[in-house]
């Protein structure tokens, strides 16, 4: 059985000092590949130096709504230069967060629109961040002729959902599905087409059940691969066959489980 974690971030204080455990575990549960998601010019360039340390590791970079007061003409050379280099499969984590609005609306909007023309003129992928602002996701997104795009920790509705599936795009999910009251996402799971199916973690954040008030990691993507099965009524090795293959087909993964047994 393999898992690969499409969506984590090993490279922020909370995992100081202490990656090379944290993929051991991840090692020991079946986690062949993690990609670390970039979220401002920092943790992208680290990204990126994860991916060159560990040979199963893969890296995205992009800026989170979140800090699109501070996006400007450095940072979107700086995003697209990066996004050239090797290991790297995504731009991202991009989008609107109206939830916190750290940033104005308009730095957010900006800061999306300019980073969606970076992956629309290198052709890669999406990882997209939304929080009460699917209309206009949605709207803007439909605006760019674009390769593939992950709706990163799903957390939109039907609508959205077939909206989605409509376009080809990915739904990616994490121990948010584990939480009470989430039928509608259950039922998005259930009906959807498994093909556009993905796992994350977004680690350290969004802790599965049975381990909620814990720090989250790559290794606890069994929880929600567990979940998944019983949601779908499938083996939890078809969930983990699926969404391998998936993100292996979406990012352009060509070996998995390339672990540096001396690194670790």
């Amino acid at each position: 059985m393999e898992f690969i974690d499409t969506h984590a971030h090993l490279d922020i204080s909370d995992f100081k000092g202490e990656t090379e455990k944290l993929l051991r575990h991840a090692r020991d549960s079946e986690v062949v590949n993690i990609i670390n998601v970039g979220f401002d010019v920092k943790s992208s360039q680290n990204s990126i130096n994860l991916a060159s340390k560990y040979g199963h590791i893969y890296a995205t970079v992009g800026m989170h709504p979140h800090d699109s007061r501070t996006w400007d003409k450095e940072k979107t050379d700086r995003i697209k230069t990066m996004a050239t280099q090797e290991k790297v499969v995504a731009i991202g984590e991009i989008g609107l967060d109206y939830f916190r609005n750290l940033s104005s609306p308009d730095e957010q909007r900006k800061c999306f629109r300019e980073q969606l023309e970076i992956a629309e003129e290198l052709k890669c992928p999406v990882v997209i961040h939304c929080r009460e602002a699917w209309s206009e996701v949605v709207r803007i997104i439909d605006g760019y002729n674009l390769k593939s795009i992950v709706l990163h920790s799903f957390s939109g509705d039907t609508l959205v959902a077939n909206w989605a599936f409509d376009k080809g795009y990915h739904l990616s999910f994490n121990g948010g599905i584990t939480y009470p009251r989430k039928t509608e996402i259950h039922n998005i799971i259930k009906t959807m087409p498994r093909e556009l199916m993905l796992l994350e973690t977004d680690c350290p954040y969004l802790t599965p059940v049975p381990l909620r008030g814990k720090r989250n990691e790559p290794a606890y993507i069994r929880h929600t691969a567990v979940k998944l099965s019983n949601i779908l009524g499938v083996t939890l090795g078809y969930v983990a066959q699926i969404t391998t293959q998936n993100a292996k087909n979406l990012f352009g993964i060509v070996n998995s489980d390339r672990y540096s047994k001396q690194q670790i």
